[in-house]
């Protein structure tokens, strides 16, 4: 998930003699622009958890990997419960209005299909719940499955724990796939799984090897990445 202003991370890893046989995304930032959605569904956990309306600063302090992990760093134990319920509602209320073509990241859905043209094995690796994110695929017009969520993995992002059980669900060794995020969480994951990663960095600077600039550039990518 990205949030404004991430700690710089360890570099993503590149470079695989084999051309990839499949890919494994990332959801939010990555597949989904959530982000706007992610802040309003934390305001509404902390007002139903009877809590102050938090500072925009608060919010981009507590950001963590996962949802459930950035609600932990804003709410306190006994109100955890009654703030996840909160979020649940608001997100799923959000998601019935979110225009479609708004919600899915750009290139998502045409990469997504001409990956899948291409004969490569697709699949998400998120920290999301599989509820939510199947709520987010599904707003998100995004015919692909959901391989891995939070609750698959015994150790969250930047564990190496849900990538890897991807990969073992999907049929792929970690040098015949991808890993494609948006964060350093991301790269951190990717690292420790053994996948080379590449990070999506919308609107950054010059492309460098390991990122892209939109998604409409990973086919591309995927294929100088062959033998």
């Amino acid at each position: 998930m990205t949030t404004a202003a991430t700690p710089a991370g360890p570099e993503p890893a590149h470079g695989a003699a084999d051309a990839p046989a499949g890919v494994v995304f990332d959801l939010d930032g990555t597949l989904v622009d959530s982000w706007a959605l992610h802040l309003r569904c934390l305001r509404r956990s902390l007002h139903a958890a009877g809590l102050p309306e938090p500072s925009a600063a608060r919010l981009a302090a507590a950001q963590r990997p996962t949802d459930a992990q950035t609600l932990a760093a804003l709410v306190p134990p006994d109100l955890l419960d009654e703030a996840a319920l909160g979020y649940d509602r608001e997100l799923r209320r959000l998601l019935a209005e979110e225009p479609t073509d708004r919600l899915a990241m750009p290139g998502a859905r045409r990469t997504v299909a001409a990956l899948r043209a291409a004969g490569l094995t697709l699949g998400i690796c998120t920290g999301r719940s599989r509820a939510h994110a199947q709520a987010l695929l599904d707003a998100a017009g995004l015919a692909i499955g959901l391989t891995v969520a939070r609750e698959d993995a015994a150790h969250p992002k930047p564990a190496a724990d849900g990538l890897l059980l991807a990969l073992r669900r999907l049929g792929l060794t970690p040098d015949r796939a991808r890993y494609v995020g948006d964060s350093p969480a991301d790269a951190r994951q990717g690292a420790a799984a053994g996948v080379p990663t590449l990070l999506l960095r919308p609107g950054g600077g010059p492309p460098a090897d390991g990122t892209l600039r939109s998604l409409h550039d990973l086919p591309a990518v995927l294929r100088k990445a062959g033998p």
